[in-house]
């Protein structure tokens, strides 16, 4: 089902009501039926059909009742710990604690954390760590999810709800993306204290499907897409910032690219505007700005005027961000649990291979405003602590050109050491892809 769709939701509404009155007409017959799904149909506006049952969802007897536990991971799967070393090339205890980042994680009372079970079983049918329960179901769906409602994957991560929400978690529309991506499986509970919960991503198979399905609304090619996902584990393993910020760079290049029409588009109208300003001294007529170029109002309304719209919006910013850090969490960077107040909204804290990486997004109007800004930050991580606070700490300042929509500068710091970056790969994309990037504005 498309989780936006209002008249499908009617309609399988309609088709639940069927169903569940002939439960209850029946009642006498039956001794006992146990209902699981997506959505709870008490939300939907079914509880006067069906209103004789009883939600275990947060009751401590069924808290393990639909996941693994890790004693019943250890006990079931022993085989494959005892033989770890010859069927994966890591020890039992390795193999484990892989286990738990990727496929553990996921709470029906925000205490108890459980295996996927649908995960659980490809994984060792496999013998590969990948993703497998995104696939169980249509992914394209929850790409269009995010695409249609200008979703971003990081904006769903420490979301802080009470136990209302957990109980009724509403419709399953694009008004409560929260809710749908909760209910779909999606987020999970994690307890703060009595009352209060946090909503998370339950694991890195999840954060890193939810990330893959983001970006792929921007670049279309999947296997591109896994190879530089590839490349940024091996670039942050070695503690390559070139490399990294290199992958980085080509990654916002490609997302770009589609849009640069718009962008140039908006610019060039810009300048127009500006002039005519200057020469009559008023703003021009309403409506100048679509007559500039041909089809234009109507290329912005089109499928993926939504997304251009962030980037020119309010959200522009923080943009940047968004594609960052899933492009780090399908590297398969972990967030690390403490934060610092110096990591704001442009930043990105994350733990790989042992080392902590801080990230920090500047926007800039030129090269030389953006090598100033870096620099301080470097300073002011040194000033507070924070960035010390971390063995093997690794400080990484990125200035986003706001006509370029890329990196101009990158200044970073590893062992004491600070250096500064100026990738020229964007001005050689620019050069070897001039004919993709050249638009005509007339």
């Amino acid at each position: 089902m498309v989780a936006h769709d209002d008249h499908l939701l009617m309609d399988t509404r309609k088709v639940m009501e069927r169903f569940y009155n002939q439960i209850k007409l029946k009642y006498l017959e039956l001794e006992f039926v146990f209902i699981t799904g997506v959505t709870k149909f008490s939300t939907i506006g079914l509880n006067t059909l069906f209103n004789n049952y009883v939600d275990i969802s947060f009751m401590p007897e069924f808290d393990a009742f639909m996941g693994f536990t890790e004693e019943e991971l250890t006990n079931n799967f022993s085989y494959f710990f005892d033989n770890a070393p010859s069927l994966f090339n890591m020890s039992g205890s390795e193999l484990l604690s892989k286990l738990r980042n990727f496929y553990k994680g996921f709470s029906f009372d925000g205490i108890k954390s459980l295996y996927n079970p649908f995960s659980i079983n490809y994984f060792f049918l496999e013998q590969n760590f990948q993703s497998y329960w995104i696939h169980s179901g249509s992914d394209t769906t929850i790409r269009k999810f995010f695409h249609d409602n200008c979703l971003t994957a990081d904006q769903f991560q420490d979301l802080d709800v009470d136990q209302n929400f957990a109980i009724y978690p509403g419709e399953l529309n694009g008004r409560n993306p929260e809710g749908f991506l909760y209910q779909a499986g999606y987020l999970t509970l994690r307890s703060k204290c009595r009352g209060l919960y946090v909503l998370d991503y339950p694991n890195l198979e999840v954060r890193q499907s939810l990330s893959r399905q983001f970006l792929l609304n921007f670049n279309g090619s999947p296997s591109e897409l896994d190879k530089a996902g590839r490349d940024l584990a091996r670039h942050l393993a070695i503690c390559n910032v070139p490399g990294t910020v290199d992958i980085l760079l080509t990654l916002l290049f490609d997302i770009f690219a589609e849009y640069r029409a718009f962008f140039d588009i908006m610019d060039h109208a810009e300048r127009l505007v500006g002039d005519c300003r200057k020469a009559e001294g008023t703003d021009p007529p309403e409506g100048y700005l679509d007559r500039l170029s041909a089809g234009f109002a109507e290329r912005i309304r089109g499928h993926k005027g939504a997304f251009v719209n962030i980037m020119l919006g309010e959200k522009g910013d923080s943009f940047y961000r968004s594609v960052l850090c899933a492009a780090l969490w399908m590297a398969g960077a972990r967030p690390t649990s403490e934060r610092h107040e110096d990591v704001d909204r442009l930043g990105i804290e994350v733990d790989f291979g042992g080392l902590t990486y801080f990230f920090k997004l500047k926007m800039t109007d030129d090269v030389a405003g953006g090598q100033v800004a870096s620099s301080a930050w470097i300073k002011e991580m040194h000033d507070s602590g924070c960035g010390m606070t971390s063995e093997n700490a690794v400080l990484v300042s990125l200035a986003i050109g706001r006509r370029e929509r890329n990196i101009v500068v990158c200044i970073f710091e590893k062992e004491g050491q600070e250096m500064c970056l100026f990738p020229q790969g964007y001005w050689k994309y620019l050069e070897a892809h001039k004919e993709k990037a050249k638009v005509s504005v007339t």
